[in-house]
């Protein structure tokens, strides 16, 4: 199974279907990798955080690096990734911001009745900061069986 480069539009493809993007964080001393929930929206990755770790590094650092992956489902065995550089912050705009939650409404209303009952009443309360995360390098890499191979 050759590895393979993805198109463009492939990539932006990945980047609206998945949901999880694993976020690198540095400050020149230490590095931090966490997985975040997010909605690919007017190009940009957004999502929703509280104040932690994260938010103190990328304002010390605003540059990250990013990947998404459709491994879900079919393991290592079959994949489509994303990788990438960009910058990360908090939005400040109200009208952004509003336009994000609007985007996760779908997405919430898939969340488990354990997620909804206990995050829901903190999303509703604007304890949660909404994040951009602006690509400034993007590229998608395929791992799968060739046309011929996967009849």
């Amino acid at each position: 199974m050759p590895r393979n480069e993805l198109s463009d539009d492939e990539t932006y493809q990945v980047l609206a279907r998945e949901r999880v993007v694993r976020i690198a964080f540095q400050d020149g001393q230490s590095q931090y990798l966490i997985p975040m929930g997010y909605v690919w929206l007017q190009s940009a990755l957004y999502g929703v955080t509280t104040e932690g770790r994260k938010t103190r590094l990328a304002k010390i650092n605003p540059n990250v690096a990013f990947q998404v992956d459709s491994s879900h489902d079919t393991g290592l065995w079959e994949w489509h990734g994303v990788t990438g550089e960009g910058t990360f912050g908090i939005v400040g705009s109200e009208e952004e911001r509003q336009q994000v939650l609007s985007a996760f409404e779908p997405v919430i209303a898939e969340a488990p009745a354990w997620w909804r009952r206990e995050q829901g009443p903190r999303l509703a309360s604007g304890v949660f900061l909404v994040w951009r995360l602006s690509p400034t390098r993007v590229s998608g890499r395929s791992y799968a069986p060739s046309e011929q191979e996967s009849g």
